[in-house]
């Protein structure tokens, strides 16, 4: 589900069009965020123990392909691997919750 923007950046004439831009991207961001979501807690029908889950060698991978396809997109890496860091150690969190449960 790409984002398509009403505006491109050169195209707005405002700040009020470039704050409704914003504010899209963030709400399309955070449909996302809760789809991924959606597969977290399912993963964790998958997993055997809470190693299984915690998954160390893909975390770590992940992070690793993050912060290259950010840089391939002009971004900070370094931002974009701990902003992620974060999101999934807290994503980690509750597919633990789900585990336990089952």
């Amino acid at each position: 589900m790409p984002y398509t923007p009403h505006r491109l950046p050169d195209d707005c004439s405002n700040m009020n069009e470039i704050r409704s831009e914003i504010d899209n991207i963030d709400y399309a961001i955070i449909q996302l965020l809760s789809i991924r979501f959606g597969y977290v807690k399912a993963a964790s029908k998958f997993k055997k123990n809470t190693a299984d889950v915690q998954a160390s060698e893909r975390f770590k991978s992940m992070l690793e392909k993050r912060q290259h396809w950010a840089e391939e997109q002009g971004l900070n890496g370094e931002v974009i691997k701990t902003l992620y860091s974060d999101l999934v150690k807290y994503f980690i969190a509750e597919e633990l919750k789900e585990f336990e449960r089952k």
